[in-house]
């Protein structure tokens, strides 16, 4: 029981930190004056997977893995046709951009859960010998 209790709450986490990375991506990629559609995603996708790993009570790899998917899927339903901003040479012409900057982040932070998941396990290992 305690499981599903922290996997619920885990899957909050990770939704309430989702709308924020969102929000917050959005809000600096205006000040900064750039296309705000990659920048948004990527950031969120980002966050998505390394809260996932981060509050998940075990299988911190699994869930990770799991988000990255979830959130692959949901963000190709959410960006739906993406389009060069106006002031591009390719204005209003469909793009895959934000889809890839998304993709990849999220891929990436996944990596990067691996090699600390990997890396925290043998320092766990040396300790308890």
């Amino acid at each position: 029981m305690n499981q599903i209790k922290g996997f619920a709450l885990s899957s909050v986490i990770v939704i309430l930190i989702f709308v924020i990375a969102a929000f917050s991506a959005g809000t600096l990629a205006g000040l900064a004056g750039v296309w705000k559609k990659p920048f948004i995603g990527a950031f969120a996708a980002f966050c998505v997977v390394i809260t996932g790993y981060i509050t998940a009570p075990n299988h911190k790899q699994k869930a990770a893995a799991l988000w990255l998917i979830v959130g692959a899927i949901s963000a190709y339903f959410l960006a739906g046709d993406s389009f060069y901003p106006e002031d591009h040479e390719h204005a209003y012409q469909l793009t895959i951009i934000p889809l890839l900057a998304t993709y990849l982040s999220g891929t990436l932070a996944l990596l990067l859960c691996m090699l600390w998941h990997k890396k925290y396990s043998k320092q766990n290992e040396k300790t308890s010998n």
